[in-house]
């Protein structure tokens, strides 16, 4: 299945990189591994994903507190946020 990025996922991406490099360098490393099999399995099967908010499907990491939030259409998945768990639930729902 097709997958796109909204344009803020690399901002968002980049910082939580960061701020895991700043407490130790493998920490960023592992959040990436971890990242990447989800977007994965987002792609490979989506509808085994619950809906939250907004029509947008939610993917929980297992081991850092983030998950994504992810719009399934005809033409693909797009992920529209990379967020932590306790961030406002209204975080970036509004980008298309």
């Amino acid at each position: 299945m097709r997958l796109a990025y909204h344009p803020l996922v690399q901002h968002d991406v980049s910082n939580i990189l960061g701020h895991y490099d700043r407490i130790a360098p493998r920490l960023g490393d592992e959040f990436w591994t971890e990242l990447m099999r989800l977007v994965e399995l987002v792609s490979a099967k989506p509808e085994r994903f619950h809906f939250a908010d907004g029509g947008l499907r939610r993917a929980n990491m297992r081991r850092f507190p983030y998950h994504l939030l992810f719009r399934e259409r005809a033409e693909g998945i797009r992920v529209i946020v990379v967020r932590h768990n306790r961030r406002h639930p209204s975080y970036g729902t509004g980008r298309k």
